[in-house]
């Protein structure tokens, strides 16, 4: 079931990429949903150079039609939504002190060098650490997933990705450490399924093609050990299978990583059926290699159960009071319309569906409710919302609520706040992250994204 393969650092020569490669104008990448297929996507918003255009990520999440007032208060009024003659705007919301309020991490691409920067609500993008030479240049695309601590990270490639075609195909993962240095790496990696880390950023998951999990553990020396597992058939074969069944592997379900038990033993994954793009099953794989099993439920609540961390899929897919699963199906009625936000219980039973609108996001908070942010198109929408679902499917009102934009994106939520990234193109182009504390909307920050900078904002993820 399991191989072992010990990888020492080393070095790999990287040249800095040209200035060309559009890189010095390539506009704002506000966010990236790796798990595209499963539900409530972050965002992707690219501006092209040509100013012509925007494109927005194919992340299949939940819209929904929500009240349009809001609740009364007594504080600093809502930002209220511009009426009349279609004019792009971002939300007229300064960038004010949010007490208690977690920070935003940014990694930011310019050239071949990676930078880390911190927002506090209030305060500028300040600069943790730079990583030089950190892209290769044959990576046209990647995606940084850095540890708890902010040392280390998994840069995820999506070149070459085979998505549907060969099972040999696939993207790569390379592990850097706080210099830099490349000390691990792996091809035939399923790149659109992202990675896991462990709270003490000692292990780190990721999903391969050809039914197989890295489970990569860091050692105090700072060598990397991969420990290669093998999937069985149960976890891509629906249950019970004819006797001599098999799949074909380019049509195999994806698996992705969710998350980490309570006890440190176990990581769990779901199971994302490519054809309806809906969470069909959960499993778990010993971090020791020495089990792979299908389980009936995420077992959150229980010390060999999933903890639904914020910045891990599971924090996004699954309730972390209830253990609810909120997966969406893509095109249900083959019609071509918007996804279906399916809300299952532990054990798989029905509780509710949410409709409507077109897919932005959709987040769990730590209160029991299900966090959407929904608009009237993809693209160059007329309004979008942050709503609220509470436990029985009932939408609250708007939380944050936009006049006319290009895209907006859910980047998460954590400690109580939600941070929404917004992009505006016509008539001028900008883009902003707002920080809002969902139980008091009037407490709410923005951080001014400037879309013609030189770098380019690869991810955001909210830190405590």
């Amino acid at each position: 079931m399991t191989e072992r393969r010990d990888d020492g650092p080393f070095e790999i020569a990287v040249e800095r990429l040209a200035a060309g490669r559009g890189q010095r104008r390539r506009a704002l990448v506000a966010a990236l949903s790796i798990a595209f297929v499963v539900g409530g996507a972050i965002g992707l918003a690219r501006l092209a150079e040509s100013r012509a255009a925007a494109f927005a990520s194919r992340g299949p999440a939940l819209a929904l039609a929500s009240p349009r007032t809001s609740s009364a208060s007594t504080g600093p009024s809502l930002p209220t939504r511009p009426t009349g003659h279609r004019v792009e705007e971002l939300l007229e919301v300064p960038n004010r002190a949010l007490p208690g309020a977690p920070d935003l991490m940014v990694v930011e691409q310019d050239g071949a060098d990676l930078t880390i920067r911190d927002w506090t609500a209030g305060a500028e993008l300040s600069t943790v650490r730079t990583v030089p030479d950190a892209v290769p240049r044959d990576d046209p695309a990647v995606y940084p997933v850095v540890d708890p601590a902010g040392d280390r990270m998994v840069l995820l490639s999506l070149a070459g990705d085979g998505g549907g075609g060969s099972a040999a195909a696939g993207g790569r993962a390379r592990l850097l450490d706080r210099d830099g240095r490349v000390i691990w790496t792996a091809d035939g990696i399923a790149a659109e399924s992202g990675a896991i880390w462990s709270s003490d950023g000692r292990i780190v998951v990721t999903a391969g093609n050809s039914r197989r999990w890295h489970v990569v553990s860091l050692a105090r020396n700072g060598l990397a050990k991969d420990l290669v597992v093998r999937l069985p058939g149960e976890v891509f074969l629906p249950s019970p299978t004819p006797i001599g069944s098999m799949s074909i592997p380019r049509l195999d379900p994806r698996t992705i990583p969710l998350g980490f038990s309570a006890d440190g033993r176990w990581a769990y994954g779901g199971i994302v059926s490519p054809e309806l793009g809906i969470l069909i099953g959960q499993f778990r794989v010993a971090l020791d290699g020495s089990k792979v099993e299908r389980v009936l439920e995420l077992g959150v609540g229980r010390t060999d159960g999933l903890v639904p961390q914020p910045g891990t899929l599971g924090g996004r897919l699954v309730d972390p009071t209830t253990g609810r699963i909120a997966s969406s199906r893509v095109n249900p009625d083959t019609t071509g319309g918007p996804p279906t936000l399916e809300v299952r219980n532990p054990d798989a039973g029905f509780a509710f569906v949410v409709r409507a609108g077109a897919p932005l996001g959709s987040w769990w908070g730590t209160d029991g409710g299900l966090y959407v942010l929904t608009a009237d198109s993809q693209l160059y929408a007329s309004e979008a919302d942050l709503v609220r679902v509470g436990p029985d499917g009932t939408a609250g009102p708007p939380i944050v609520a936009t006049g006319p934009i290009t895209s907006a994106g859910f980047l998460g939520i954590r400690n109580g706040y939600a941070a929404v990234v917004i992009s505006v193109t016509r008539e001028g182009f900008d883009a902003q992250i707002v920080l809002v504390d969902v139980a008091d909307p009037t407490r709410i920050s923005a951080l001014p994204l400037p879309i013609y900078s030189t770098p380019s904002i690869l991810s955001a993820e909210l830190r405590p």
